[in-house]
């Protein structure tokens, strides 16, 4: 969980529960969907390692299984419940299959107020899907969510520039 001297976003701000988009939906990740993200993280782990810091080999393991990914989403489902942070699934508009992530969680580097991470699965990067979650979220973030300087690390922001931003502002 995230200590933080102030809420993360206000007590009045309503927070988006579904977002409609074209080829994809995104809602808050809950244990209800351990099976779906659990197919999705495995479909695409090697490409996952990059999504948080520059590699990752703690993330996900190999030997993952449907109970570790219970207990993430049990995490971000409690996160978002107390609005410390936010995690969001991606789903197909008719909700069968997971094909990405959203988290937005608070920073305390720099001047930046939220840092976002996203992936999707790998079978749909080919479509696009990607780019254009990555447009929707820079527009979606400006227009909807109170961050003043929201930050994507390794993707707006190299690693290594991250890597050597102060903490703690």
């Amino acid at each position: 969980m995230f200590s933080m001297k102030k809420p993360f976003v206000p007590t009045e701000f309503v927070v988006p529960l579904r977002v409609e988009q074209a080829g994809y939906t995104l809602s808050p990740l809950t244990t209800a969907h351990v099976d779906k993200d659990y197919e999705a993280v495995m479909s695409s782990r090697e490409s996952l390692r990059h999504i948080f810091c520059e590699y990752d080999t703690t993330w996900p393991k190999g030997s993952m299984t449907l109970t570790d990914n219970y207990r993430d989403l049990a995490r971000h489902q409690q996160e978002f419940d107390e609005r410390q942070a936010f995690a969001y699934t991606m789903e197909t508009p008719d909700g069968q299959s997971c094909i990405g992530c959203v988290y937005i969680y608070p920073c305390q580097r720099g001047n930046y107020d939220a840092q976002v991470y996203y992936w999707v699965i790998d079978s749909v990067k080919p479509d696009g899907l990607e780019a254009d979650l990555d447009e929707f979220l820079h527009r979606w973030l400006k227009e909807t969510w109170p961050f003043e300087l929201p930050v994507f690390p390794g993707r707006g922001i190299s690693w290594q520039e991250w890597e050597g931003l102060n903490h703690g502002i």
